[in-house]
């Protein structure tokens, strides 16, 4: 048992460094080199257009820009998708933040992929039309702001998302899809504590090259990518003396403002990269440093062990030759003495080897799903964009996930109880949530005893509806996070540190 503990917990914390890079909260580890950058996951709708048909769906504005309208006319045919877009009533870029420039179309693949489609023309308030094509048959539309129409990812600021019309026609199906959108963290959105002002006068390719800039920057490009900077920042340096001659001309430096965003978008993507390595590479000296450091505590404390336990014989040996009754209460009084320290030893091994496996089991399981600590135990999240819409049906990153969570129970050497709560939001009658979140616990369940976890490791499968929420219901945001599965993971040796997701 002891050895089966150590390799566990060695192989769990050489293998931390490479999951920890999808942590869905970005922060700074003064620790570790350069900021910390990882993907916000997000949900939208997905629509299935059918080959050889036109079919018309609505964009509707989010809390954003509420009063935007639009609609996108698709057709299938030849293997692409053709899309006529046209939105309605968007403001200024500037009014939503100081760093925002530009409207990008997105489209999002039920595999949450995403592919910018293209910056929707500049035209003031008016309406605003485009022709895109993907290759894509399924995949939903969003309309984001962000401060420079070649980036990577979606930013946070969702303003038109696709949905279907009363009148929509053909074989057209909807369901929920998540996908991995950029965090924000280098997106000024606050011009009191960026101390830049909106800026209405200059041209906004010219303030999107600029901000492509500034955001590499931000991303510590200096330090890990300081040449893909340097050609950013020249040829934003030329694009300055250009434009302002040529204002109202934006033929004439369009296409260099496009340039210094490609170079700038490659510079940020390459400093987060290999900052992301240098990171990695740390945490994996000081995983490879807390294995050392518990190997030679264990080999300290077996010495240990060995002294007393060579004293222990020889104080026994004492008590044999004792021929008088004080030289046996001594040797008697030595041999408990040395007794009690064995004791001692064995049992601050045995709850040092407990508390690593346990430590070990947190940081694996939070590494492939949200994981907190409680007094019940280690509570494991599956949120709802793991099923099917409005369905007990898990989706295939969910049954990957679970795979892998029953993979590392198997392999954890303590001793464990499973219990599995489905909940829901307050939309609905209690009957449907009810069975809803009944039938979630229930699929789970099922999965991972399929899967080889033994049966009677599940101790209790229960559905509580909506009687559960762990934050409100009242905001979109607030149901989505209260719509979940939880597997509670109860160890009578579990610590009870700060939580970790």
């Amino acid at each position: 048992m002891k050895s089966q503990k150590l390799t566990f917990v060695s192989a769990l914390l050489l293998s931390l460094a490479g999951a920890l890079v999808f942590s869905q909260t970005p922060s700074t580890n003064p620790g570790n080199p350069g900021p910390q950058w990882a993907l916000a996951k997000r949900s939208t709708l997905a629509i299935s257009y059918p080959d050889d048909k036109s079919s018309d769906v609505n964009m509707a504005g989010t809390g954003l820009h509420s009063n935007v309208t639009g609609r996108a006319e698709a057709k299938r045919s030849e293997g692409r998708t053709r899309i006529k877009l046209q939105i309605k009533n968007l403001q200024h870029p500037q009014t939503l933040g100081s760093y925002y420039t530009s409207y990008v179309v997105w489209a999002i693949t039920p595999e949450g992929k995403t592919e910018n489609l293209g910056e929707l023309p500049r035209e003031g308030g008016r309406s605003r039309e485009m022709y895109v094509t993907t290759a894509y048959q399924v995949f939903g539309l969003i309309v984001t702001a962000e401060p420079h129409a070649l980036v990577s990812y979606p930013g946070p600021m969702v303003i038109a998302e696709n949905t279907l019309r009363k009148d929509t026609k053909g074989n057209v199906s909807a369901t929920s899809v998540e996908y991995q959108g950029d965090p924000g963290i280098y997106y000024a959105t606050d011009i009191n504590s960026n101390q830049i002002a909106p800026d209405y006068n200059t041209p906004l390719p010219v303030l999107g090259a600029r901000r492509s800039v500034e955001i590499a920057r931000r991303a510590d490009a200096a330090t890990f990518a300081p040449a893909e900077l340097t050609a950013a920042e020249t040829k934003l340096a030329t694009l300055e003396k250009v434009w302002p001659p040529n204002r109202k001309r934006e033929d004439r430096y369009g296409a260099q403002a496009r340039e210094v965003m490609q170079l700038g978008e490659g510079a940020r993507m390459a400093a987060i990269e290999r900052c992301s390595q240098a990171r990695l590479a740390a945490e994996r000296n000081a995983a490879a440093s807390a294995v050392n450091q518990a190997q030679t505590e264990a080999a300290r404390a077996k010495a240990e062990k060995q002294r007393y336990e060579r004293e222990l014989a020889q104080a026994r040996e004492r008590l044999a030759q004792a021929q008088t009754d004080a030289e046996r209460a001594k040797a008697s009084e030595e041999v408990a003495r040395l007794e009690a320290e064995r004791a001692r030893l064995e049992s601050e091994q045995a709850r040092r080897e407990r508390d690593e496996a346990l430590e070990g089991l947190v940081i694996s399981l939070a590494a492939i799903l949200e994981t907190r600590r409680e007094a019940r135990g280690l509570i494991v999240n599956l949120s709802d964009v793991y099923f099917d819409f409005d369905k007990a049906t898990l989706k295939p990153g969910a049954k990957e996930k679970l795979s892998k969570l029953t993979g590392i129970l198997l392999a954890y050497p303590g001793n464990y109880r499973i219990e599995i709560e489905g909940h829901t939001d307050s939309i609905g009658s209690d009957e449907y949530n009810q069975r809803l979140s009944e039938a979630r616990a229930m699929t789970v369940r099922d999965y991972m005893t399929q899967a080889g976890l033994p049966a009677d490791r599940i101790v209790a499968t229960r559905g509580f509806g909506k009687d559960r929420p762990v934050v409100t219901n009242d905001t979109p945001e607030g149901r989505q996070i209260n719509r979940r599965v939880e597997i509670i993971i109860a160890d009578t040796g579990l610590p009870t540190s700060a939580s970790r997701q």
